[in-house]
Order: structure tokens, then C-alpha cells, then sequence
């Protein structure tokens, strides 16, 4: 096995869960294949204790890796390992290393110490440094076909699930069975039935930024896809859309606003999406409203 290894998957397709078990596997005493779970290494992998197995993630979502935190990994990576075995540092998000950290992971990976193995894993090589992305065996993650992913996730729930939960997680299984357990189902359903009435009727704005803040912060994706939707549909094609179980609030608000319109509030969506992630004082309530009063 190449000494780094780089997972690109969607968050909510399992990526951790398989990055960890390849790290279980590299450190088990027994077996080359699959963890075997009874050995003294497997234990403490198990336990999260495990001495020789090192993760760097970001502090917070949205947050850069530190390069102190690489430089902290990096001196493992040359230490002898505590169990006599192999090291395995994982990096999780590994797009979300600015120039500095990427550096100073790139002259690890560069002249890799013996029996040290690197996993990262990301949603896109994109934002990483194209050296660092060199340097490791490169693993792409497909997802399954939105109607596997929608039986697996009725499976796991024992419920019946719409196409579009499916769709809202863009195909990700993980983050598909999240969505219904943590409630967001019904949050998501409440919200754009509000949304489009507003939009219809120009009436509750009150309830609707209410509404927007109480269904956190993905509510704001949320209501991007729909008016995608709605841009698809007064396009005229079907093609693609999102809210496939929720065609009636998308017909009501095509026929309520204009393309234009629509086309000039996603953008300002999108631009307030950004601010607001990047900029935790601002008054959410406030700017929210101002959105919504727009399409007035």
C-alpha cells in the first residue's frame, strides 16, 4: 500500500467510517485483510486510545487545520511507534489546510518515515495543494444511485422516505439517514410550505425568518434547491429538480414571481449564505428579513 492515501467522497457517504477501518486494519496485530478485533491494538482502536493513531481535523466547521497541529502529527510520524507496529495519522477535511499546514504535511509525505502511513480524506482535491494531492494514491468514492441510497436509508429507518431527503443530501446516505433522525424532515417540510406561501401571498414574514432561523443553518440550502427548482420549472423542464415530492410548492411559486426575480434572490441567498458563515456577529434575524422582504 502507497504510504497516503486520499479518499474524495461527499460528507454523509460513509468516508469516515472508511478511512477508519483502513486505519483499524494497518495497526491490527493479526490480520492484513480486515481488523480482527480481539487483538490488543484492535481494543484500543476501538476504545479511541489507541497510542499510534493520530487524527487532525479542524477545530470548528468551517475553520482552517492549524499548522501547528501538523507540525504536533508530523513529530509522531517520526517517533518510534508505542506498539512496535505501524502510525497512522488521518486527516479529515484535508482541503480545509491553508498553504502553510499543506506545506508542512507535503514534507512528510515527501520523504515518508518507515512504517508511517498517512490517510486524508476530502470533498474535492479542488482547494488542496496539487503537490500534496500528488503525493498520495488517489481514491474516489462513487455514490450509489439515489434509488439504492433511498431503500438502504428505508431499510435502516424502517420508514418510507421521500426521493427528494435523497436528494436534499445530494445522494449521500449517511447524511440522508441523519436528516430524518435528527427531525429535519419535518423542519424542511414546515419551512418551504411557509416559504412558498409567503412568496404566494406576501403575507407572515414574521414567521417565516422565525421558521428560517429555528431550522439552523441548513435551512438556507434548503430554500437555494427549491429555487433552483423553480427557475428549472419556469424554464420548462423537470430535469434534475430537487423537491420532486414537493412539485405543487414549486408550481405555486413559479406562477407567484417572476425568472428574474427568482434568479436575483438566489444569488443574494448564496452571497448571504457566505456572510453569515463567515461572519458569526451578524444579526441573522435582520438580515434574513431583509432577503425575504425582496420579494415583495
Amino acid at each position: 500500500m502507497c504510504h497516503a492515501v486520499l479518499f474524495t467522497a461527499p460528507k454523509g457517504n460513509g468516508r469516515l467510517a472508511l478511512a477508519a477501518m483502513l486505519a483499524k486494519t494497518l495497526l491490527c496485530e493479526n490480520s492484513v485483510t480486515e481488523p480482527c478485533s480481539i487483538c490488543h491494538s484492535c481494543q484500543l482502536f476501538e476504545a479511541e486510545t489507541h497510542p499510534d493513531f493520530h487524527v487532525i481535523k479542524p477545530e470548528t466547521e468551517g475553520k482552517k487545520i492549524s499548522v501547528d497541529a501538523v507540525r504536533t502529527v508530523n513529530k509522531y510520524a517520526w517517533e518510534t511507534s508505542h506498539l512496535g507496529g505501524r502510525c497512522i495519522i488521518l486527516i479529515q477535511n484535508a482541503d480545509s489546510m491553508g498553504e502553510a499546514a499543506a506545506n508542512a504535511v507535503l514534507k512528510t509525505l515527501e520523504e515518508p518515515p518507515l512504517n508511517c502511513y498517512f490517510i486524508l480524506f476530502t470533498a474535492s482535491i479542488d482547494h488542496m495543494l496539487t503537490t500534496v494531492v500528488s503525493r498520495c494514491d488517489k481514491w474516489h468514492l462513487k455514490l450509489p444511485h439515489e434509488s439504492v441510497v433511498k431503500c438502504w436509508v428505508e431499510s435502516e429507518l424502517f420508514e418510507s422516505v421521500p426521493l427528494q431527503v435523497i436528494r436534499i443530501n445530494r445522494g449521500a446516505p449517511l447524511a440522508a439517514k441523519a436528516f430524518v433522525e435528527r427531525g429535519s424532515l419535518a423542519l424542511h417540510e414546515e419551512l418551504i410550505t411557509e416559504f412558498s406561501a409567503y412568496v404566494a401571498l406576501k403575507q407572515n414574514l414574521f414567521i417565516v425568518t422565525k421558521k428560517l432561523i429555528k431550522s439552523g443553518s441548513d435551512a438556507l440550502q434548503w430554500l437555494s434547491f427549491l429555487l433552483l427548482d423553480v427557475m428549472k420549472l419556469q424554464l420548462g423542464t423537470t430535469e434534475g429538480i430537487v423537491h420532486s415530492d414537493s412539485m405543487i410548492l414549486v408550481e405555486q411559486i413559479s406562477y407567484s414571481v417572476s425568472f428574474t426575480l427568482v434568479m436575483r434572490q438566489l444569488t443574494a441567498l448564496n452571497r448571504l449564505k457566505n456572510d453569515l458563515i463567515k461572519n458569526s456577529g451578524l444579526n441573522h434575524e435582520l438580515m434574513l428579513s431583509r432577503w425575504l422582504s425582496d420579494f415583495q
